[in-house]
């Protein structure tokens, strides 16, 4: 399927994030991405856009761990050839519905990358139907921006950037040994 529009957005009635993808044979396809599933499917797709950003973005680099962020950000904000974030998804009555009016609503959820290196998204309902979405970098970008834009309208308290690197850490004082006892 090609991708001609990609529309992600809170409905605050439902507690749900919609997506809506609309192909280039004009043909409209609805999911309802929960909680729990955009909870399960974050924090890999982020980390698989930010490796792929960051390939674009700096392909020989190996960054050392203070720099990730720096770079992943970056990655994240570089421009995107082709997308207009501005434009209104079109959904007409010329759309046609292959899976129905009603809006997927997947309990699995799986992401991989294929032999041309895009990521596939993968969702799938119990009942059968399903949806799969082949990636490039700018458009699993451009998807990833659009979660992180509804994310934040949710107000789901779920992560809505890359996690900061973190080094080991001293335990509070009330859980350090005595002087003089080592932790085995």
């Amino acid at each position: 399927m090609g991708i001609h529009q990609i529309q992600l957005r809170f409905e605050p009635t439902a507690d749900r994030l919609l997506l809506q993808v609309r192909s280039t044979q004009a043909e409209l396809y609805a999911v309802w991405l929960t909680r729990r599933m955009v909870g399960l499917l974050l924090p890999p797709f982020r980390q698989a856009v930010m490796a792929s950003g960051l390939q674009q973005v700096a392909p020989n680099a190996l960054p050392v761990p203070e720099a990730r962020e720096m770079l992943a950000q970056a990655a994240l904000a570089r421009p995107l050839p082709g997308t207009q974030f501005n434009q209104p998804f079109q959904a007409d009555e010329h759309c046609r519905y292959p899976l129905g009016t009603e809006p997927l609503l997947p309990d699995v959820g799986d992401l991989r990358r294929n032999a041309a290196g895009e990521l596939q998204l993968l969702l799938r309902e119990t009942r059968g139907r399903h949806i799969e979405l082949g990636l490039t970098a700018e458009l699993a970008t451009a998807l990833l921006r659009l979660m992180d834009s509804a994310l934040a309208a949710a107000n789901w308290a779920l992560p809505e950037g890359p996690a900061p690197a973190t080094g080991p850490t001293e335990p509070p004082p009330d859980e350090r040994p005595p002087a003089g006892q080592h932790l085995n």
